[in-house]
């Protein structure tokens, strides 16, 4: 069963995190990780007002794939620069 990635980042520094985006955008087109949506946030119509970030939204054949692309070297050595570049929250949801 697919899973949907749902990513959001509250920027910390800017450059750090186009360099980040190019990183694993790189990365995640080599292990075919389908980027679904990515927007930044614009503003609540309903519910809590939430601080300025990017979301996105990525499918995965299933959850061991996406276990596999987090748990990887090549994504391993990314985290340095994510944490540094923002705050991100990543969840899944099966489809």
């Amino acid at each position: 069963m697919s899973v949907l990635n749902f990513s959001y980042a509250t920027i910390k520094n800017a450059e750090a995190f186009s360099d980040y985006i190019r990183k694993a955008s790189n990365l995640m087109a080599k292990e075919q990780v389908e980027v679904v949506v990515r927007g930044t946030y614009h503003e609540t119509m309903r519910g809590a007002e939430k601080a300025q970030h990017v979301a996105a939204v990525f499918r995965y054949p299933d959850m061991e794939t996406a276990r596999t692309f987090y748990a990887s070297k090549a994504y391993q050595e990314l985290i340095p620069l994510r944490d540094t570049a923002c705050d991100m929250e990543i969840q899944f949801y099966e489809e």
